[in-house]
Order: structure tokens, then sequence, then C-alpha cells
């Protein structure tokens, strides 16, 4: 083998190799923006959603709910006041965790749902949201809210 083809099949190598590296950068992209396209982007990349917000749920609760609680349903009036023990503005966001079993579950219409925990964590699902907008919210909240609330709820007669 000579010098000179030597360095031409090294050439045509490295041309190949480049063009098989953006090849795949290309189709990668492309499977991205098709999966984005039918499924909305990551979470990570979703706008936020005003409607999960501590102040949307204590407005939603104002306007009445129906509440699980112990295989129970409650039907919660409008301007019950059971709002005012979210103490929304005790709220922090948080990042995701587990949502199984919560102790308390508020369903405001058909598919916004807000979920109670007495350790101290609530998650928030809109199902109404986009494929561009998020549709978990989760916060900490105060440790003793779950406790006042389940007290003014078994006040209320069962649905």
């Amino acid at each position: 083998m000579t010098e000179d083809y030597a360095r031409t099949l090294k050439r045509r190598t490295l041309v190949a190799l480049v063009a098989t590296l953006i090849s795949l950068v290309l189709l990668g992209a492309a499977m991205f923006w098709m999966w984005c396209k039918l499924f909305g982007p990551p979470e990570f990349m979703r706008k936020d959603n005003p409607s999960l917000s501590p102040q949307s749920a204590q407005s939603q609760l104002d306007a009445g709910a129906t509440v699980y609680w112990q295989d129970t349903a409650y039907q919660v009036p409008a301007h019950s006041g059971l709002s005012e023990l979210l103490h929304t503005d005790q709220w922090t966001s948080t990042s995701a965790f587990q949502t199984e079993n919560a102790e308390l579950v508020m369903h405001f219409g058909e598919l916004y749902e807000l979920s109670l925990w007495s350790n101290g964590k609530a998650a928030f699902y809109d199902g109404y949201s986009g494929h561009s907008t998020k549709s978990y919210a989760y916060y900490i909240i105060p440790t003793g809210m779950v406790k006042d609330l389940i007290t003014s709820l078994t006040a209320l007669v069962p649905a």
C-alpha cells in the first residue's frame, strides 16, 4: 500500500465518519421533534401552569368541591370557609415525589385534583393542561393543615 493511497483512505474514512455523525444528530433531532409533537416536550421543558398555584386551589375549593377521605365522599358547598384552612400563603414548591395513597383528595370539576398528606406534602393535578404546560405541581404544606381540614370535613354530611 502506498503512502498516497493510505492518506486517501484515511481522508475518505474521516469524511464518512463526519457524515455519519451529522446524520445521527439530524435523525435524533427529528425524532425528538416528532416526540414533542405527539406527546409534548419533557416535563422540565414545559411552561408553569398558573392553574396549579396554591391560590388557585384555594379559589377552586371556595367554589365547591368533592373531597374524599377514608373511602367517603364529602360534598363541600361553595363559600363554606373550608378554603381558609389551606393556608396557601405558607405553601412552598418542591420537587416531584411519589403520589400514592393520599390521605385527603379534593376534586374540582372533573380533571382538577389536589392530593394532601399529613406529612406536609401536596400534589396538584390539572388534567386540562395542554402538551406544553405542566400538569402537576408539588408543594410542602403546613403539617397540621390536613388534620384541621379533616376535622372540619367530618362536620359536613357525606355526599
